[in-house]
């Protein structure tokens, strides 16, 4: 199971038993120059994230700009701006968002809202341990997606099931 979460970032996800909670705790382990282009988290939940060595640059949208840095296309395609070479005429509104920006030094947490698109890069060597999680007021947002994930994981525990079945009918004869 992953660790606990702080206390003031209570997880919903901690109220259902281990194997049904999502693998949300990541070790990030990046050279200088490494990075995450912008994004939204997985689900729309939220996450902390502790720096451990290094330091990382941090660049938050917030859910009223998002119109700014990202695109989706009639067909579903969705686009975020590239802000390492932005493109201005993708994005003309780019430069007309009030994005926020830190950058975290070894053990200093951030903690970021649902919703927030952000870019994150290693100014440093850097190691960081990060986990996403479900408050009471993102829950309903993100039911959909964790059951989806729920009924991929039982058809997926299923299918090994089958498949270990006829290997050991074929096997027999």
């Amino acid at each position: 199971t992953s660790p606990a979460p702080p206390p003031y970032f209570p997880d919903k996800f901690k109220m259902v038993a281990p194997q049904f909670q999502p693998p949300f705790t990541w070790l990030f382990l990046g050279p200088k120059g490494a990075f995450s282009p912008l994004h939204r988290d997985i689900w729309m939940t939220c996450a902390w994230m502790a720096q451990v060595e290094g330091r990382k640059r941090f660049v938050f949208f917030p859910p009223k700009d998002t119109s700014c840095c990202y695109l989706k296309s009639e067909g579903g395609q969705e686009a975020y701006a590239d802000l390492r070479r932005p493109n201005l005429e993708a994005f003309p509104n780019l430069y007309s968002g009030h994005p926020v920006e830190a950058v975290l030094h070894p053990s200093d947490v951030v903690y970021i809202p649902s919703g927030w698109t952000h870019y994150v890069e290693c100014l440093t060597d850097s190691v960081s341990l990060t986990s996403n999680f479900a408050t009471p007021k993102n829950f309903k947002r993100v039911l959909v997606p964790y059951t989806r994930w729920l009924e991929k994981r039982r058809l997926a525990a299923h299918m090994v099931s089958v498949a270990k079945d006829a290997v050991l009918r074929y096997r027999e004869g």
